[in-house]
């Protein structure tokens, strides 16, 4: 695993349990160009874990071409985060108890309702697993608190 940046891989492994921010996920589309999707992610036994649809093109892409990258970060400051690279693969196992999971992460009590209308549209639901190879962090709040 290659680990850059002013975080050690268990700082890394820490902030990908305790952030709960969707997964920007790049990937190169099936005509060549670059596609950016945003996903709700958990990270578990050292892998991302996503869902989407079976028919999004970035389903396809990545079924085509598993390599992408990532980013997970806040848009305001103080900014700090991890990006990096990774391997894709799809699965169609255990995807309706990560998307429980991964409505348990994203969706408070409140949202009941959204939550039962979206586990309604399971059943085209597959899984995106992301081995990372490579992380790299950074971590601007100390210089942009002085």
């Amino acid at each position: 695993m290659n680990v850059k940046g002013p975080w050690a891989l268990p700082d890394i492994e820490a902030y990908l349990v305790k952030t709960v921010l969707p997964l920007r996920l790049a990937a190169t589309s099936e005509n060549g160009w670059p596609m950016v999707v945003s996903l709700w992610f958990l990270y578990d036994g050292g892998a991302l874990l996503c869902a989407t649809k079976r028919s999004a093109r970035i389903t396809e892409s990545l079924i085509s071409s598993p390599r992408c990258g990532f980013e997970i970060a806040r848009e305001t400051a103080p900014y700090f985060g991890i990006r990096g690279q990774g391997v894709a693969s799809i699965s169609d196992d255990y995807t309706i108890a990560t998307l429980d999971r991964l409505a348990d992460r994203y969706l408070s009590h409140d949202q009941n309702h959204f939550r039962q209308w979206l586990m309604r549209t399971t059943e085209d639901e597959i899984l995106i697993q992301i081995r990372p190879v490579a992380f790299h962090s950074w971590d601007y709040r100390k210089r942009m608190a002085a």
